[in-house]
């Protein structure tokens, strides 16, 4: 997702405590994910994510809300809601909405025999049958080499790096991290997760060359 700011939808791109998020284990597990979205330091709203495991099925929501002011001027606005629907580690359905500052976008794709049948605002399109998006809830998705664009409806080819271990704050305690970075033909994301693989926090620069920062509250 590269929208003027991220965009999320492709960070799109995005979730109390540090500990919240919890491996799925038996079927109904919740994990949620609430993240404060900063752009150079500055909070600009939040992007929350939901994901309910059900023997071998989970579904996905997750809703954005980003605002930009300037001396209480609104300059830029962003919504994004997804819905997502997987099976086997596979994308089955996904129904996606984005106001982009006024541009309505909408993605609706699902799984058809053996092929993933995308319907988004630059036209129709038929993916393979094993699709993924931008899925940061779970870090086993870096091994794609390709992900749904939930913004843009794009096939997107990516490519993602293991930075090494180091440090990250994260609700006011510094803790061990691994981090990635995910780029791709217009992107380059920073990730970060724990040890046992939950969601840290995110990073990312504007085409405008500001940073945009995902950190759970």
């Amino acid at each position: 997702m590269a929208a003027c700011l991220l965009g999320p939808a492709a960070v799109l791109v995005c979730l109390p405590a540090i500990s919240a998020p919890t491996a799925a284990g038996s079927p109904g597990d919740i994990r949620q994910w609430h993240f404060q979205v900063l752009l150079d330091g500055k909070p600009i709203g939040e992007h929350d994510f939901t994901v309910t495991g059900r023997a071998g099925e989970v579904q996905v929501e997750s809703r954005a809300h980003f605002r930009v002011k300037a001396l209480f001027i609104p300059l830029y606005g962003y919504d994004h809601q997804d819905h997502e629907l997987w099976r086997g580690g596979c994308l089955e359905q996904i129904d996606a909405h984005t106001d982009d500052n006024g541009k309505e976008l909408a993605v609706h794709g699902h799984l058809a025999g053996n092929a993933f049948e995308v319907r988004g605002p630059q036209g129709e399109g038929v993916l393979p049958a094993c699709v993924k998006s931008f899925a940061y809830w779970d870090e086993s998705f870096l091994a794609a080499h390709r992900l749904l664009n939930a913004q843009t409806g794009k096939y997107e080819a990516v490519t993602a790096t293991r930075l090494g271990n180091g440090r990250i704050r994260v609700d006011g305690r510094d803790i061990e991290a691994e981090h990635y970075s995910l780029t791709g033909a217009k992107m380059s994301i920073d990730l970060w997760y724990s040890p046992r693989g939950e969601w840290l926090a995110l990073e990312t620069q504007t085409e405008q060359g500001r940073t945009l920062r995902y950190e759970m509250r």
